[in-house]
């Protein structure tokens, strides 16, 4: 969930607030996907109110286009509270959105059914997707999701169920993090600025011996009420290389994987921050 914020201003002064958790240490726990996207996910559309989905499906569309790949059925896989799920329905996909999270989830339906859109969401694990019946032409997992997969052999576990929910033929496309981004923390950032609806700080700790990135975010808001609230999180990702994920996609029967420079056709590089992949299911 890393994203180019604009505008940020230095640090103010925090307010006095109790953080409602503690950061663990590598020593004292495994990453804890149960104090991931909890408290935030009602306020969740706020932090990314600044992200350009529109961008992101243009840019679906142009590797789409390169592919010679006109989908009719679409399936969002981490689709968090469905904003992508949404645009791709507004684009005439038949769209599902799967999340583990259940609180992005409820956001996701109750924005929906607010908008009386056509659009069925299920609470699932990636690496035990099973949506009896249903296959797809496509299958996109943004945002760095698949990072948030931090043990290897769950998320080829995850692979392996895309893949037997995809047609012949279709198209797995996702986008990850880098190790030179988790290495070199582009995850910190910051904006307390008293104005925000939203205040936010993040700060990263990566450890090289493992390949996983802790990120403890914490956040102040307004309720309705005009009270200050603040809470935190802890959120984990490992630091997957790209000959791993070619390896792993095609252990799961994908052929044609091609790795970009994100929101570029162009290939990757030392420096790639986030690299986009897409593969065909043989």
């Amino acid at each position: 969930m890393r994203f180019i914020a604009h505008g940020l201003l230095p640090i103010g002064v925090e307010p006095n607030l109790t953080m409602t958790q503690e950061p663990t240490t590598p020593e004292s726990a495994a990453p804890n996907r149960d104090r991931q996207f909890i408290q935030v996910a009602p306020l969740y559309d706020q932090l990314m109110h600044d992200v350009p989905y529109s961008a992101w499906i243009e840019y679906i569309k142009e590797l789409l286009a390169e592919r010679g790949v006109r989908p009719r059925r679409v399936l969002d896989l981490a689709c968090g509270t469905g904003n992508v799920t949404e645009l791709l329905c507004a684009e005439g996909y038949s769209t599902i959105g799967v999340d583990i999270a259940e609180g992005m989830i409820l956001e996701a339906r109750r924005k929906a059914a607010e908008r009386d859109l056509p659009i069925q969401y299920a609470v699932q694990d990636a690496a035990e997707l099973d949506l009896p019946g249903r296959r797809f032409d496509l299958c996109v997992s943004l945002f760095d999701s698949l990072n948030y997969v931090t043990d290897p052999a769950r998320l080829q576990q995850a692979m392996v169920r895309v893949a037997l929910h995809l047609t012949r033929n279709g198209l797995f496309l996702f986008d990850m993090n880098s190790d030179y981004a988790l290495r070199n923390r582009f995850f910190d950032q910051s904006n307390r600025t008293t104005s925000a609806p939203l205040r936010y700080d993040w700060e990263s700790e990566y450890f090289p011996d493992t390949r996983l990135c802790r990120v403890n975010m914490r956040f102040w808001y307004r309720d309705e009420e005009g009270q200050e609230n603040a809470f935190s999180e802890e959120h984990w990702q490992f630091a997957y290389r790209e000959e791993e994920i070619r390896d792993m996609l095609k252990n799961a029967g994908f052929e044609e994987i091609s790795a970009y420079q994100a929101y570029t056709t162009t290939p990757t590089h030392r420096a790639s921050d986030r690299i986009f992949y897409v593969a065909r299911k043989a």
